[in-house]
C-alpha cells in the first residue's frame, strides 16, 4: 500500500512539474531568412503563444508592460529596409492588469523584416527580440529572443 501511494504521489509531483514548466515558457520563438531576390531578402519571425497566453503589442503606452521590439542593429552586410511587420494586427483592449488600453496578439504571429545585402561575403543577421506577456492571472517576466542566421546569396 505504501509503495502505491509513494508511486501515485510520485507521479502526481512530475505532473506538477510538467505543468509549472509551460507556464513557465508560454512563448515558442522560431527565425528564419529567405532570399527574395538576388539581393533582397527578409527575416522572418514566428511566435506561437500558448492558449490563455498573450504577447504584448510594438507600440505601447509608458507605465505599462514592455512592448516586443526587434533589434537587428548587429547585422553585418545587409541594409535593414522599413520596419517589422506582423502578419494580423495586434488586439486593442482595456488591460485590468495595468490600467491602460493595451496592443496583443494570441495564437501564432509572424514577423517580417526586409533587407538588401551590401556585401554578400560578411552578409548575416544578428538580432534579438524582446518581448512580455501575460495572463488573466499573471505575467512572464520580459524575455529576450537571440536570433543568429547567415544569409546565403546564390551567385
Amino acid at each position: 500500500m505504501r509503495k502505491t501511494l509513494f508511486i501515485l504521489c510520485s507521479i502526481l509531483l512530475a505532473c506538477s512539474f510538467s505543468v509549472s514548466a509551460q507556464g513557465n515558457n508560454p512563448f515558442t520563438w522560431r527565425a528564419n531568412v529567405k532570399m527574395t531576390g538576388k539581393t533582397q531578402g527578409e527575416i522572418i519571425v514566428k511566435v506561437d503563444v500558448v492558449p490563455g497566453w498573450h504577447l504584448y503589442g510594438m507600440d505601447l503606452p509608458k507605465g505599462g508592460p514592455k512592448p516586443t521590439a526587434f533589434d537587428f542593429s548587429k547585422s553585418t552586410g545587409v541594409k535593414l529596409v522599413g520596419k517589422v511587420t506582423p502578419n494580423v494586427k495586434p488586439v486593442s483592449k482595456d488591460d485590468k492588469m495595468f490600467n491602460l488600453r493595451l496592443t496583443y496578439w494570441t495564437g501564432s504571429v509572424t514577423f517580417r523584416q526586409k533587407f538588401k545585402v551590401t556585401d554578400s561575403s560578411k552578409a548575416h543577421i544578428n538580432g534579438t527580440v524582446t518581448y512580455m506577456g501575460c495572463n488573466d492571472e499573471t505575467c512572464a517576466p520580459p524575455s529576450t529572443f537571440k536570433i543568429s542566421k547567415p544569409v546565403i546569396v546564390k551567385k
